[in-house]
């Protein structure tokens, strides 16, 4: 059996360097062309923020359960947070519907 020398060891280092960088040239090639072929991404229409000035005076029930309320008011941030995972909400104004 034949003894693995330090001059061995250099050799197949530079060869699996070489190895891995044409590896990675390869497939940064591809991905070039694969963006040259596809194009740009669409970019997602950024809606206006849309504040009404003229807003009307919400009259509070007396019959409504504060705690009720403002569970109602919670989970309805939950919902729009699972919708929307990535943006932040803040609760600005309740409006009851009847």
């Amino acid at each position: 059996m034949e003894t693995f020398n330090l001059g061995d060891g250099l050799v197949v280092t530079v060869v699996a360097m070489i190895v891995v960088f044409a590896v990675l040239a390869s497939l940064w090639f591809l991905v070039e062309l694969v963006h040259k072929l596809v194009g740009e991404p669409a970019q997602a229409a950024i809606a206006p923020v849309h504040q009404e000035d003229d807003l009307q005076p919400v009259l509070l029930d007396p019959g409504v359960d504060e705690q009720r309320a403002k569970a109602a008011a919670i989970m309805a941030l939950v919902a729009a947070y699972e919708a929307h995972p990535a943006k932040k909400f803040e609760i600005v104004d309740v409006t009851r519907i009847k």
